[in-house]
């Protein structure tokens, strides 16, 4: 007698999938950790394990959703039964792990609550991945303004001395660069042509007779990385008054904390942080 062909068991699909789903969610998580901020990501040529930072975004996004949605199936639609089961029984028969219960809601709530008020041993393990994030500066090019790969050529006129966007976009279909609308921003542009925003730019750079993209300031790349010290010394403020400032708002910082972090326990943005502390 032939052998019944067996059939496709939803239950070891979804477990399958939901450990597939975790193992690409916390190794994209991990690589985000440590990935270099938008403005090199998305100007330059930045990739780890052959993919860009908006490809890892992707898929640590789409894989969230796919986990929860398999959570979902293997919860409500797979073992259902069983799960109303237990449900029912601990019901009737009351909890039997109260402490462990506790202690999982209440070790969960001081990671939450830690996270967010950048407690110990949480805040030093996010400057950790702010320090891995800067590494890349010296490393990558940056653009010359902050975010430029999403000027359409339009806008980038005034940076080439009011050279008209026709002009610009001449030079770029010179060299076999397509562009489909007139208004796609630079980003836009090296997708379609799998390149980067800043070949693009050097493109005209060569053309137009300005620099190159060349690793920028601390103060062109943002005032997010400025440390308290930092600020203390551009702004010739005392350290301790600037320090005294943040904790008449209710902010515990040190020397080295990162503006970056005090604008986002105020809810701002750092270039009006910066202006807030400096001011005379």
């Amino acid at each position: 007698m032939a052998q019944q062909k067996k059939r496709f068991n939803l239950r070891s699909f979804t477990s399958f999938s939901l450990v597939i789903s975790t193992i690409i969610m916390s190794w994209s998580g991990f690589i985000l950790y440590v990935a270099p901020p938008g403005r090199i990501a998305n100007w330059g040529t930045w990739k780890l394990m052959l993919f860009t930072k908006t490809e890892w975004q992707a898929l640590h996004t789409i894989f969230s959703y796919m986990f929860f949605i398999l959570f979902v199936i293997h919860l409500f639609f797979v073992n259902w039964k069983t799960f109303l089961t237990y449900i029912k029984s601990k019901l009737r028969a009351g909890l039997n792990r109260k402490w462990e219960l506790t202690a999982s809601v209440l070790v969960s709530a001081l990671f939450f609550t830690g996270t967010l008020r950048n407690w110990t041993p949480f805040r030093p393990i996010m400057t950790f991945g702010d320090k891995v994030k800067e590494s890349w500066d010296n490393k990558f090019e940056t653009p010359p303004v902050l975010h430029m790969e999403t000027f359409t050529l339009e806008q980038l006129s005034p940076v080439f001395d009011s050279i008209a966007p026709g002009d610009l976009a001449s030079a770029l279909t010179d060299n076999q660069i397509k562009i489909d609308e007139r208004d796609s921003t630079l980003r836009q542009i090296a997708e379609t042509n799998h390149t980067t925003p800043a070949a693009l730019y050097n493109i005209l750079a060569v053309k137009f007779k300005k620099p190159s993209v060349a690793p920028q300031g601390e103060m062109q790349q943002g005032f997010g990385r400025y440390t308290m010290q930092t600020i203390a010394e551009n702004s010739g403020k005392d350290l301790n008054s600037i320090l005294q400032i943040l904790k008449d708002k209710g902010i515990k910082a040190s020397a080295e904390t990162t503006l970056r972090i005090v604008a986002d326990q105020l809810g701002i943005t750092p270039r009006e942080a910066y202006n807030m502390l400096t001011a005379k």
